[in-house]
């Protein structure tokens, strides 16, 4: 697939089909986020792969707690309906996911040396966007899911994770349910400016709303 394809496709998927990703689809993953930056070359990511189904359903009772303490509007399925389409299917999709995470065939969990960086996690999310392209082109699925760090330290201990390492996030991986992209996204020329803040990218104008899209997909 290309990159740009894959890109201008690759959506949060938070419903996964129970089909075990295969283990060198696995490491295909990982070895694509190792491709990322990192700062001063230190490398220092570290990645736990999940499967074992006790320890994902633990980490679906810490999401479910997360989940009522997050969003205690939308206990009910009446009020999340009533919102508009676009957060409707995002709220639904986590909420779905916390309740589902047991079973979940694969969650990938991203840990860096703890204090090794200036910018905490800023050598670790590059590698996760890399697992996730990587991800959509080998027809999977996935999203950064961190609502089951509220269960703290007893994260680590479930994961043995030393206190040398900050866990930076959760990644849930499957066979999704849901289809991918193409992607609604605001025009880049209402989030862009052209030498200083506020200032028009004259060139950004005079293109379409819905972006170069349509090239790739």
């Amino acid at each position: 697939m290309d990159v740009f394809e894959a890109m201008y496709t690759s959506r949060a998927l938070r419903r996964f089909k129970p089909d075990p990703v295969p283990e060198d689809v696995i490491f295909q993953l990982i070895d694509a986020g190792i491709r990322a930056p990192t700062g001063h070359n230190s490398q220092d990511w570290r990645f736990v792969v999940v499967t074992d189904a006790s320890s994902k359903q633990k980490m679906q009772e810490w999401s479910e707690r997360a989940w009522r303490l997050a969003f205690p509007a939308y206990q009910d399925a009446g009020s999340i309906d009533a919102l508009p389409r676009t957060q409707r299917l995002s709220i639904a999709g986590v909420r779905d996911l916390a309740f589902s995470l047991g079973s979940v065939p694969l969650i990938v969990i991203v840990c860096g040396l703890r204090g090794k960086h200036s910018s905490p996690g800023g050598s670790h999310f590059p590698a996760i966007q890399n697992m996730l392209l990587a991800a959509r082109a080998l027809g999977l699925g996935g999203s950064i899911f961190n609502l089951p760090l509220v269960g703290g330290n007893e994260v680590y201990e479930l994961l043995e994770i030393p206190e040398s390492n900050e866990i930076y996030a959760c990644v849930p991986i499957g066979y999704p349910v849901d289809r991918p992209g193409p992607l609604a996204r605001k025009p880049v020329k209402k989030v862009t400016y052209l030498e200083r803040f506020g200032e028009p990218w004259p060139y950004a104008q005079e293109q379409p709303d819905e972006g170069w899209g349509g090239k790739w997909t």
